[in-house]
């Protein structure tokens, strides 16, 4: 009976210990940014919702690696000096910088699905998850795109 109930206390700590390594760190905290609330291809003074991670912790930056997805749409790079659009896709990775969201404009006037952007910090070794959020989109016609709060 003794060694049963040994037994099932180190399972249930086993259990405990994977739920924790499994989740990811509570020190870290991360938020997307955006930098428009409302946004058509039509507008001509940007290329898209600008996303800047918020990332706060200690960990040194070079270790880690930011794991974008959307499920409609796709990401772009515009950036100084050149500011040269880059087309990224629906899953981007990269060390932090900031990125554009977009969709394609002879999609305009179509019913489309609201968007889910997701926002994965990774080690770079482990593959863990660091810490992890969302930002979503929804739409106020079927041109303009409104970042819910």
């Amino acid at each position: 009976m003794f060694k049963k109930k040994i037994l099932i206390i180190a399972f249930i700590m086993l259990v405990l210990l994977l739920s924790i390594s499994c989740t990811p760190n509570k020190n870290e905290s991360l938020k997307i940014q955006a930098d428009r609330d409302i946004y058509t291809p039509l507008m001509s003074s940007t290329v898209g919702i600008g996303l800047t991670p918020e990332y706060l912790s200690k960990r040194n930056l070079e270790t880690v690696k930011f794991h974008w997805k959307t499920n409609y749409g796709y990401f772009i790079s515009w950036n100084s000096p050149d500011f040269k659009v880059n087309m990224l896709g629906a899953e981007v990775i990269n060390g932090g910088e900031k990125i554009y969201w977009s969709y394609d404009p002879n999609e305009i006037g179509v019913n489309k699905p609201d968007v889910k952007i997701s926002l994965k910090i990774e080690d770079t070794k482990s593959e863990k998850t660091l810490a992890e959020t969302n930002l979503d989109i929804i739409w106020e016609d079927t041109g303009t795109a409104k970042v819910k709060k």
